[in-house]
């Protein structure tokens, strides 16, 4: 099987989609909104690199590297060149279009990444693999999942395994397809204040727009401290939020906001405490504190993703 549909996924399919779909899977059972998706397996990316014989290119093309003949920079675009030009075999793009065709016609998707070496509790590969948001139709759909496989193969990811001694014949990666939403506001929650380490604080970035600006860190988003224990928030902060990054035609587009808007908070007490709770029940279900991406679209909240808070020094007062 090279797809499985979200709504079907456990923590004990982690060896077949990785950690970040298997965790989407758990809090469809949970009753957390998720976005609609479907996830394409190891065993989809394992096939089309040995369909297209790019082993021997990555083992070439990294032993030039470290043998000083090309620069890692060369190195990468090399392999990333060998996945964008292979083919994905007929019946393994007949059940993708299957599955993405289960979500609507013509729908518009998000593609990323669910690689086995993604958020491990010693390391974080998280934000290493690329995100391509807004996708529609077949054809985009399977050049998209190609070039979120292929984002494996970075400079800053080969960079960042090869000082940790990972071995690259190792890596998997499944890739998530799920529909896209058009939030009003959305951020990152962490679970556990990671400026203080307090489990007691809960602490909430957002923005308006699609996440991905808050995600990525291009802007100054609005920050909030949620107390569990007193059940208040504690501080908040406004973020510049010179722009917002919303859906459109042609993929995603930049919008400055209005004066009006960047000088107001993007979330009210009642989400802030709504989210809160949300993010709290899913950090009790995977047993630790997480790291939570998320979007609030007509007042619904959606989880985008969930994946434990890595590196992370807590206070055990």
């Amino acid at each position: 099987m090279y797809a499985k549909n979200l709504k079907n996924l456990t923590i004990r399919d982690n060896v077949s989609v990785g950690s970040k779909a298997a965790n989407l899977g758990e809090l469809y059972a949970l009753k957390v909104n998720v976005p609609e998706g479907v996830c394409i397996t190891y065993n989809a990316y394992e096939e089309f690199v040995k369909e297209n014989g790019i082993n021997k290119f990555i083992q070439l093309y990294l032993d030039e590297n470290k043998n000083g003949k090309i620069s890692l920079d060369e190195c990468s675009v090399n392999i990333i060149k060998s996945f964008l030009h292979g083919s994905i075999p007929n019946h393994m793009g007949i059940e993708i279009f299957k599955q993405y065709r289960a979500l609507g016609k013509n729908a518009s998707v998000a593609i990323r990444s669910s690689a086995n070496m993604e958020d491990l509790e010693e390391s974080s590969f998280a934000g290493q693999q690329d995100t391509f948001l807004n996708i529609s139709g077949d054809y985009n759909v399977i050049e998209y999942v190609k070039r979120c496989w292929a984002s494996l193969w970075s400079p800053r990811a080969i960079d960042y395994r090869m000082k940790r001694n990972y071995e690259n014949n190792n890596i998997k990666m499944a890739v998530l397809i799920q529909k896209m939403i058009s939030p009003k506001a959305s951020g990152v929650v962490f679970t556990c204040n990671p400026m203080n380490h307090r489990k007691e604080e809960v602490l909430v970035n957002s923005a308006y727009g699609l996440g991905e600006a808050v995600a990525s860190g291009v802007i100054s988003p609005d920050t909030y401290i949620y107390d569990i224990n007193n059940k208040r928030i504690t501080y908040r902060k406004k973020g510049r939020k010179e722009f917002r990054y919303v859906n459109s035609d042609s993929g995603i587009k930049k919008v400055f906001n209005s004066s009006k808007m960047i000088h107001s908070y993007s979330m009210n007490y009642l989400n802030v405490w709504r989210l809160v709770k949300v993010c709290k029940k899913i950090e009790g279900k995977f047993g630790c504190p997480q790291d939570i991406e998320w979007g609030i679209v007509n007042g619904k909240i959606y989880i985008v993703q969930s994946r434990p808070v890595t590196n992370r020094r807590l206070d055990t007062r």
